[in-house]
């Protein structure tokens, strides 16, 4: 049985907590530079036929990579070896609480996000060099789903529970959903993780409609970008659109994996009186 932390140690929970918070803060008021790439341009170059028929198949290729690709991208071994790190992590906080075990957790994930950015880099460059775009979605998808299960793990979540599917696609939106929806999307991703830690009761089974949603959201982000790495002209920038999208994943899958492992930590403390909470 999991013990209750003490309220000395439930200290340094908030104190992270906060520092998350601040994070967030951040994160949801981030603007991109005017000088970026202009996706509505880009998008209105694209014949409609095409793009309709390349959505189509992508959220066919996410439908499949995310309900029966698990297995595959495990077999790199790097999801594993996050898990077996987190139980060492999780076995010294089950001792005592030290702000050295929740920097070491950190640490772990942030190491998954630059693995995960250099080997999507890669794989875009080199595909892209040879004007291969289509091909590189489904590889890159698996890249990207990598990704955010490996921050999952390092944080103690394992994304092959029917469960955490639900919370996966909720990160997956808040990543690629325009800047003006990120702020709902964040509470939702918020309100999902307070109801698991908890142990309430919800809707576990996926729609179809929560898989269209999701790969709709990323097929006009990602779309775009395959399009032009798939004119060989032009297909050298994909590791830098890969690259981008990778860093979009890991940047929200670590401030909600990490917010919601601390709400969880504190609902397992003496000093916890709702005073901190997850949706704040």
């Amino acid at each position: 049985m999991a013990r209750i932390y003490s309220k000395k140690e439930y200290v340094y929970f908030v104190r992270e907590m906060r520092r998350v918070q601040r994070e967030e803060e951040k994160y949801l008021a981030y603007r991109p530079k005017k000088d970026a790439p202009d996706k509505k341009t880009i998008r209105d170059r694209i014949p409609e036929k095409t793009y309709r028929a390349l959505e189509a198949a992508f959220e066919k290729g996410f439908r499949l990579l995310f309900d029966k690709g698990g297995g595959i991208i495990e077999k790199t071994g790097s999801i594993d070896k996050a898990r077996m790190r987190f139980e060492e992590f999780d076995d010294s906080l089950e001792r005592t609480v030290h702000p050295d075990t929740l920097r070491a957790i950190d640490k772990s994930a942030s190491s998954k996000v630059r693995s995960g950015k250099f080997v999507g880099t890669a794989d875009g460059t080199v595909l892209g060099i040879f004007g291969m775009g289509m091909p590189d979605i489904p590889i890159f998808l698996g890249l990207l789903l990598k990704q955010c299960y490996e921050i999952a793990a390092s944080y103690g979540y394992d994304y092959r529970d029917p469960r955490e599917k639900k919370y996966t696609i909720s990160v997956l939106k808040l990543a690629f959903s325009p800047d003006e929806d990120k702020e709902a999307a964040s509470g939702e991703c918020d309100d999902l993780a307070g109801i698991m830690e908890r142990g309430e009761e919800f809707d576990t089974e996926l729609s179809d409609k929560d898989i269209a949603d999701i790969a709709g959201v990323l097929a006009t982000e990602m779309l775009v970008a395959k399009f032009i790495q798939g004119l060989t002209f032009f297909g050298v920038v994909g590791g830098a659109f890969n690259y981008r999208l990778m860093g979009k994943v890991s940047k929200a899958a670590r401030l909600k994996y990490k917010k919601r492992f601390l709400y969880g930590r504190m609902l397992r403390s003496e000093g916890y009186h709702g005073r901190v909470t997850n949706g704040e």
